[in-house]
């Protein structure tokens, strides 16, 4: 029988979110380069991994999705939006209403959205080289916005890739036994594939940069799997490492919301050292851990 997704799928999101944050830092650009080359795609491919395509309809689906995840987007986007408004700079209120987030990381939370409604239709489709087909097409579209610099509002540009990540992680998960009893030349591969594409391209997700595809997608998935073959090997050997990064990945949503205006307001109001700066933003993350819970339990909802 293998790990509950609460074990390794968690903590695979928990990691790669704190690598999230870690790769906005002025770290060294070979090792940003790394993180990018997999820590969004990752999302998207856990996404479709762990979707049952078939649990509902079409009908059922989309409410149930857009309540999930566009519920906390509303309540988190608001907060910031605020906080942007009030303490930073004023007009961008006006901008996210027209443009949507941009380079803020909650630009991931509508074009997941759309690439799960989109992974939904595909998967209407019985025949399983029409779907092979319908992501051969979203590939191509991604290409295509990537290739003449369309930039869509609100990331749009960047949804036909992220439906074919989606869609990806659902015919991965054929690769479950190979998590569940990890083997260390894929943990090993991944490493060397990923770190070695990403010396020669860059990947970024939210503004659609995404070629060459076939390097880029490779570097993708190759450190994808990299991540989840370390998770299980977390899962099976350290049980107090497992615990506190299954923690980590099951609030990711508010790390995303968060991490980024956390450090920005540091950054314009107070003059620390990276490590304070950084021991700083994991005790608000903690903090406002704590207050969405206190919400919850409060309201009787669930904010992600």
């Amino acid at each position: 029988m293998g790990l509950e997704r609460n074990q390794w799928m968690d903590i695979a999101k928990g990691i790669t979110i704190m690598l999230m944050v870690l790769g906005h830092t002025s770290i060294p650009d070979v090792g940003s380069r790394f993180i990018w080359s997999f820590h969004m795609p990752l999302f998207f491919i856990a996404s479709g991994w762990m979707t049952n395509w078939g649990r509902y309809s079409f009908g059922e689906f989309f409410p149930k999705k857009a309540k999930s995840i566009m519920l906390p987007f509303v309540v988190y986007s608001s907060i910031v939006l605020l906080i942007i408004e009030n303490l930073i700079r004023g007009g961008k209120v006006m901008n996210w209403l027209t443009h949507g987030w941009e380079a803020y990381a909650l630009w991931f939370i509508p074009v997941l959205l759309l690439a799960s409604v989109v992974g939904r239709l595909v998967y209407m489709m019985q025949n399983r080289y029409l779907r092979y087909g319908a992501m051969v097409v979203l590939l191509a579209l991604g290409c295509l916005l990537s290739y003449e610099h369309i930039h869509l509002p609100w990331t749009l540009s960047s949804v036909p890739y992220a439906s074919f990540l989606v869609l990806l992680g659902t015919e991965l998960k054929r690769m479950q036994r190979w998590i569940d009893e990890p083997r260390w030349w894929m943990l090993v591969g991944g490493f060397a594939l990923a770190l070695g594409i990403s010396h020669f391209w860059r990947l970024d997700m939210c503004f659609n940069n995404i070629l060459p595809v076939v390097p880029l997608a490779i570097g993708a998935i190759a450190g994808t799997m990299m991540m989840f073959t370390l998770s299980s090997y977390i899962a099976k050997y350290t049980k107090v490492c497992s615990r506190a990064l299954q923690a980590v990945g099951r609030e990711t949503y508010v790390v995303v919301a968060f991490s980024q205006i956390t450090i920005m307001l540091m950054n314009q109001y107070f003059i620390v050292n990276v490590a304070v700066k950084y021991g700083i933003l994991v005790i608000m993350l903690i903090l406002l851990v704590f207050l969405k819970n206190a919400i919850n339990r409060i309201l009787k909802c669930k904010l992600s």
